[in-house]
């Protein structure tokens, strides 16, 4: 289903990705939403980082913005522990569908695309286009996503 990370004693499901970028959070539809950062980023879920504990097994509905479109999930807490770096508290939720799961991939495979775009730019001395970029990301890394997303994929 995903990858199992041998991480020492730690038993992640799936391998995460650290990314860097903003979310909204709501803990209820008719809240308004609070905007955080995202730490990390997986299959099954993500991490970011909150000003106080968030109880175990709350639910939130979590947007990731990417430019003029939200990327909707749902999740609900599984910890929330302070970070002594930040003094924040690191926040780790768990997709509750698989097509939050998608969603959240999906926002984070266009993010990487955007990244990637900027540095073959850089790399390559001339302007390409996030078109440009998305062909030759998706070349190189359209089979390692089918594999990843399984069925969710093709739905």
């Amino acid at each position: 289903m995903g990858y199992t990370c041998p991480m020492g004693s730690e038993k992640r499901k799936f391998f995460r990705h650290p990314i860097k970028v903003p979310i909204q959070l709501a803990q209820t539809e008719d809240a308004p939403p609070s905007n955080s950062r995202a730490v990390d980023l997986s299959q099954g879920g993500l991490a970011f980082l909150w000003e106080e504990p968030i109880p175990e097994g709350t639910r939130l509905s979590i947007s990731i913005p990417v430019e003029q479109q939200l990327f909707n999930m749902n999740a609900h807490v599984t910890h929330s522990e302070k970070d002594e770096a930040t003094g924040l508290f690191k926040t780790g939720v768990s997709f509750e569908d698989s097509t939050s799961s998608f969603r959240a991939k999906l926002a984070e495979e266009i993010l990487r695309i955007r990244q990637f775009c900027e540095k073959i730019s850089l790399l390559r001395g001339r302007q390409f286009s996030e078109e440009e970029a998305a062909k030759i990301w998706i070349d190189r890394n359209a089979e390692s996503f089918a594999k990843l997303m399984g069925p969710a994929a093709v739905n």
